[in-house]
Order: structure tokens, then C-alpha cells, then sequence
């Protein structure tokens, strides 16, 4: 395991929200990415192991989209609580009314796994990005390939973690 972390570079990157978040081919390929707020977040299933919820979520600017871009979105997924523990590997998020999500998903109603979603404060998503920002940017040529990007992937990611970055910065 340490000579992997060696290898492709900064550990942090691959312990966060998502544990396949050193993946940036996860977020390269999601056709839909947008920041939100959540509204509103309920309990849909819980079993010994698991709870399933949805959130919905007030979208605040859209990123990538491939039609039009709706006022909310909804996402599903894996959570946990005092009843039900977080599991080991995860991913699990606990999604309260009022905090912000950057989501990268297939659709604006999804399901996360396989999508990517990062929560926080404005200033811990805009750090956030800006580091998956300057790891891509510092990659080699072999950890584009182990990321299943290419040079063309890495600009169009760049970029669009700058977008992200100047939607952050703008207060609302």
C-alpha cells in the first residue's frame, strides 16, 4: 500500500468523501455536474447494514449538463446514523438541510454511487476543488493512464475545475 501512495502521489487524495475519488476518470465522465444545497434529505430504507436516503437538492449553478438545467435535483444515497453504523469503505455521507454539494452524476435525479459527490462549506469545497485541480494538473503521463485520462481529458478537467473554483468564489 505505501508503494502505491508513493507512486501516484499524495495520499489525501484518495481518503475523502468518496473513496474512489483518486479515480478523476469518475468525474471526467459524469455528464452532469452542478453545485447545490440540499433542502431537504429523507430516510427511504434502513436495514441491519445500511440506510438508503434522498436528498433534494436547490441547484445554484450548473457545470456540465447535457439539456437543460433544473431549479432542484435529487440524489440517492448511502447514509448512516446512531442506529445503523457507518460502513467500512463507504462511501456514506449524512446530508443535512443547508449544506453545500458539488455532484457529479449521470443524471440531476441520481444515485451516488456511481456518481461523486463532495459536501461542505463553501471554502473547504473551493479548497477541494482546487486541490483535484492541481493534482490533475501534476500528474504523469503513467497516472493519467492508471486515471483513464488523457491529455485532451486532463484540459477539459482543468478547466472546468476552474469554473467550479470562480462558481464558489461568487458569495450568494
Amino acid at each position: 500500500v505505501l508503494g502505491f501512495c508513493l507512486v501516484f502521489g499524495d495520499a489525501a487524495l484518495f481518503f475523502g468523501d468518496n473513496v474512489r475519488g483518486f479515480i478523476e476518470t469518475v468525474r471526467r465522465k459524469a455528464p452532469v455536474l452542478y453545485i447545490g444545497s440540499v433542502k431537504e434529505g429523507r430516510v427511504l430504507q434502513r436495514t441491519k447494514f445500511d440506510l438508503k436516503a434522498k436528498a433534494v437538492v436547490d441547484i445554484k449553478s450548473v457545470a456540465r449538463t447535457p439539456g437543460t438545467n433544473p431549479p432542484q435535483a435529487s440524489i440517492e444515497y448511502s447514509s448512516f446514523d446512531e442506529k445503523t453504523p457507518i460502513l467500512a469503505g463507504g462511501p456514506q455521507y449524512q446530508l443535512q438541510p443547508g449544506v453545500t454539494v458539488i455532484i457529479f452524476a449521470n443524471s440531476f435525479d441520481a444515485s451516488i454511487p456511481p456518481g461523486y459527490l463532495v459536501q461542505g462549506s463553501r471554502q473547504d469545497l473551493l479548497q477541494r476543488i482546487e486541490a483535484l485541480r492541481d493534482a490533475l494538473s501534476k500528474m504523469s503521463p503513467d497516472q493519467l493512464k492508471v486515471n483513464e485520462i488523457t491529455e485532451d481529458d486532463r484540459r477539459v478537467q482543468i478547466s472546468l475545475y476552474e469554473k467550479l473554483s470562480a462558481s464558489l468564489r461568487v458569495a450568494r
